[in-house]
């Protein structure tokens, strides 16, 4: 995702607790493989980071107590296909 200069971290996390896991899990994909396109010397300005953090903790909100387990385990469900 390009950098946004009007990211709404609110509306974000109100369209992220809309989602289906699946929905959710994906978001989180995504945003992992754009943010290891992301130069070191870029990162400050993108809001691809805050996004995972943002989508984390959605994560961790539905899955109280484990953490990212949920979503590896649905990376691995879809590797495993």
């Amino acid at each position: 995702m390009p950098a946004e200069q009007d990211f709404d971290s609110e509306d974000f996390s109100d369209r992220l607790a809309a989602m289906s896991n699946d929905e959710l899990f994906a978001i989180m994909q995504k945003l992992e493989e754009e943010s290891a396109d992301i130069p070191s010397e870029k990162r400050d300005a993108s809001d691809v980071f805050a996004k995972i953090a943002l989508v984390e903790t959605a994560i961790e909100d539905r899955f109280p107590g484990q953490l990212l387990a949920p979503y590896k385990d649905w990376q691995q469900h879809r590797t495993d296909i």
